[in-house]
């Protein structure tokens, strides 16, 4: 009952225009425990909202750092998002091609030069005596993709891979050689064909073995472009 008293008296306008009485009320004998206790109250709860405060501010930077941290993560799944949208942008039109044509399979599927001339030299290697294309021929088979046909490393990579699936049913590396051919007549020059002809002779060199069968193989090509 004190307590409430004096904190009425204290919080009363009258006592606020009476600055005299208020010194009073502070210096009186018998008031100054309950003062003391009103203000050690006042104090705690004083206290207490600025650790409420304090509380708040290290919510508000945790949630600011999360969103910070996810945000940079968003960004890193879109680059890659990005990328991997390119790169299906770019095999996009050889993947169309196929689709289109999905009532054929093999070599019926092979429509450009540069296809064509990529299976000659993957069947000129599986003529060798290993009866595949060993990883030095197909190292040969890239660079030459790369220098000769102007495609880059990758476009390389994926030629020489699709053009091996195409190839992978045929028992005679040698029945590739008319329907190939036939295709690349409409787009060689004599002089062409002879730089193709190259191509194959240094595929069936690259392991320093030459056999009987890719000798025959050459043969055989020469043959619709009057090399022999």
């Amino acid at each position: 009952g004190q307590c409430r008293a004096v904190s009425s008296a204290l919080h009363s306008p009258q006592t606020l225009m009476r600055p005299m009485q208020i010194t009073f009320i502070l210096t009186w004998g018998p008031a100054k425990p309950v003062v003391r206790k009103i203000f050690k109250i006042r104090g705690y709860y004083k206290a207490m909202h600025i650790l409420v405060i304090i509380f708040g501010i290290l919510i508000t930077a945790f949630f600011w750092t999360m969103r910070i941290m996810n945000h940079r993560q968003n960004i890193g799944d879109a680059a890659n998002t990005v990328h991997g949208l390119a790169v299906q942008a770019k095999n996009l039109p050889r993947q169309r091609r196929f689709k289109k044509a999905h009532n054929r399979r093999g070599l019926d599927l092979v429509e450009t030069p540069v296809e064509a001339a990529t299976i000659l030299m993957i069947m000129i290697a599986k003529s060798g005596r290993t009866r595949r294309v060993e990883p030095v021929e197909r190292k040969v088979i890239e660079t030459l993709l790369h220098t000769n046909m102007q495609l880059s490393e990758d476009d390389a990579d994926g030629m020489i891979l699709q053009m091996d699936s195409l190839t992978h049913d045929i028992v005679l590396p040698e029945s590739s050689i008319a329907p190939m051919t036939r295709l690349l007549r409409d787009h060689l020059s004599k002089s062409h064909a002879q730089g193709l002809e190259q191509m194959l002779e240094q595929v069936a060199r690259a392991d320093d073995n030459i056999s009987a069968e890719q000798s025959e193989f050459l043969r055989r090509f020469r043959e619709p472009f009057d090399l022999n």
